[in-house]
């Protein structure tokens, strides 16, 4: 049966005595529903695979209290957890058949011969690998996905309460990893196993999960679906992790109750963010981010109402939309923009000067704090 996974106040401080304490996670709390595949998602040395290793029993942590279900795990060892766990590097054991890679942890539980066979037939059946499975070669034998999938049901054959993924794909091409990660979602689904997914891919992190985390410097910015993440970003830094943000630096110049007004530095531009898209609270004269994805940009060859000039350093035809990269002006960071465009500008060329603009019903605004990754 699934259990849920909580986090209470979870710290994990590396070299804690030393001369440079590093706080790898800093009061982590929040719970995994049972059945539920949950990502932790952030850049390299966010905490998510301490936060994974901890899970596992593989850290152990500072502070704080971690349960499945309604037990305390924080001081179990991990060979007491009950937990599967898939590596990056998959770990299986090239000496053995990938029957007896599958078979191991039942043997190490001493479960009977005949269990272990019906147990194998059925996760192989499972991952798709019933064929291999009759062949039973080395897992040397296989292709990067199929290894992948062994290791997958070796995890899954002993029934675990939580399953934990390392970033489980990062070994396998772009086309297979695309592959795997509707595989790993539907074996997922089929096994309902609680199961945490280490990434630092945001696509691929908004394609597998059912919710995500994402975690910068050991702190959980933001937790939601992948339409929360991407629609409502708490800050500029899950608003540029999750997708592409543009962001033009301004100065809050109007305050009201429906809208905030700001204009961008340098500029005569003045946008007006609905109150309902602003994520902080600012007054007049204050420094804000004003964000908008690359579907909320417009580019133009003629002047458009408030729009900054530009000019096209780049164009990128990307099948369902085009993507114009515009380098603009004096004052406004980043200097390249991103605007995705449904079909082709005839009028506009590489290096022509054009005007981006931005639809401003749908423009965010952020503080200018904690922007960087």
């Amino acid at each position: 049966m699934s259990k849920n996974v909580t986090y209470e106040h979870v710290n994990k401080i590396f070299d804690e005595k030393g001369k440079n304490p590093v706080h790898a996670l800093n009061d982590i709390s929040f719970t995994i529903n049972a059945g539920e595949l949950f990502c932790l998602l952030g850049p390299s040395g966010c905490g998510k695979t301490t936060l994974l290793r901890s899970t596992a029993g593989l850290e152990q942590i500072s502070s704080g209290k971690m349960y499945y279900g309604d037990v305390d795990i924080s001081t179990i060892p991990p060979f007491k957890r009950n937990i599967g766990m898939v590596f990056q590097s998959f770990a299986l054991y090239p000496h053995m058949t990938i029957f007896e890679n599958v078979a191991y942890g039942l043997r190490v539980r001493k479960v009977p011969n005949d269990i272990i066979k019906k147990k194998v037939t059925d996760v192989m059946e499972l991952v798709g690998l019933q064929d291999e499975l009759k062949r039973n070669p080395s897992p040397t034998g296989l292709s990067g996905g199929q290894q992948q999938r062994v290791a997958i049901a070796r995890a899954l054959v002993y029934d675990p309460d939580v399953l934990l993924l390392d970033e489980p794909l990062a070994n396998l091409d772009a086309k297979l990893r695309r592959y795997m990660r509707a595989e790993i979602r539907r074996i997922q689904k089929a096994t309902n196993i609680t199961t945490i997914f280490v990434t630092h891919d945001q696509e691929e992190a908004m394609a597998v999960g059912d919710r995500l985390a994402v975690l910068r410097k050991g702190v959980v910015e933001q937790i939601g679906t992948s339409d929360e993440l991407y629609s409502s970003p708490r800050n500029a830094f899950v608003a540029n992790f999750i997708g592409k943000m543009n962001f033009f630096n301004a100065k809050v110049v109007e305050v009201q109750p429906s809208y905030i007004a700001a204009q961008v530095d340098g500029t005569d531009v003045t946008f007006k963010v609905a109150s309902e898209r602003c994520h902080v609270d600012p007054k007049t004269g204050d420094a804000v981010l004003v964000g908008g994805r690359p579907e909320q940009l417009v580019v133009s060859k003629s002047p458009i109402a408030n729009s900054v000039k530009g000019k096209v350093h780049i164009i990128q035809h990307l099948g369902a939309f085009i993507r114009y990269e515009v380098e603009v002006g004096k004052g406004i960071s980043p200097t390249i923009f991103e605007i995705d465009n449904q079909g082709v500008l005839r009028d506009v060329h590489e290096n022509d000067d054009v005007y981006v603009g931005a639809k401003e019903d749908r423009i965010s605004l952020f503080s200018p704090e904690g922007r960087e990754l």
